[in-house]
């Protein structure tokens, strides 16, 4: 056999040897660093229960309206992202845990045609380690956490809730109108709902739930209180 040939194919297989062991330790470092990352940025920013009473996200809180958006479109990136994905088998959200039992789980049903079921899991039937906002497929009579579906629906319900922060930040600095008059309907858990005396909407008055009231006034007002809006701030109407 020709001597070159043979330098040839002993290069090749050296080469095709460093491209195997380049792409296992390029497949261990994304394992490491880009599922894990996901998983991380899970539990730190995405810990949030959408179903909570006075939710707060980031530390900021949510409005009822702006809540009810969110989890109304978390339900369509769910159902859509199923869909697009329905060969992979039959896809479950952890959304919450059970009210009723602190070991088990409340998993949405993804399906579309499932009309929003719910099914409650232990712990003990879910993959180890599994928590809110995991994606699971069910393959036979088992779950099977899904890293990287889980981390491809969390990037987009995460993109979406920051429009919808967003979104509430511009709704609210339009009901805030410099010289308007509002008084107090309720106050619970440092949020408090207002009329807008000076603004009918459909025969009636507009109510607002604000999350951004002075401390000092909020700590004393009551219902039937009016404040004036002015200077960019609630101030006690006079």
């Amino acid at each position: 056999m020709n001597l070159d040939i043979v330098n040839d194919l002993f290069n090749n297989l050296k080469e095709n040897k460093f491209v195997q062991n380049f792409m296992k330790e390029l497949s261990n470092y994304l394992e490491k660093n880009v599922i894990n990352n996901a998983e991380n940025f899970s539990m730190n920013n995405y810990e949030n229960n959408l179903l909570v009473d006075n939710l707060e996200i980031n530390n900021k809180k949510i409005i009822s309206k702006y809540k009810n958006e969110m989890l109304l479109e978390r339900a369509n990136i769910l159902q859509d992202y199923a869909s697009k994905t329905k060969e992979k088998g039959e896809m479950y959200y952890i959304y919450n845990k059970n009210s009723n039992n602190p070991n088990a789980y409340n998993l949405y049903v993804c399906d579309p045609s499932k009309s929003h079921e719910v099914i409650t899991k232990n712990i003990e039937e879910l993959p180890q380690g599994v928590h809110l906002g995991n994606v699971l497929r069910k393959h036979g009579k088992n779950f099977i956490l899904e890293k990287q579906d889980t981390q491809l629906v969390e990037n987009q319900i995460n993109k979406m809730i920051k429009e919808k922060m967003l979104e509430q930040d511009q709704y609210l600095d339009s009901k805030r109108i410099d010289g308007h008059i509002y008084r107090v309907e309720e106050k619970d858990s440092g949020r408090i709902w207002l009329y807008d005396l000076n603004n009918k909407v459909g025969g009636g008055r507009e109510e607002i739930e604000e999350i951004e009231f002075p401390q000092d006034l909020y700590e004393t007002a009551k219902e039937g209180d009016t404040f004036i809006y002015k200077d960019g701030t609630y101030q006690k109407n006079m």
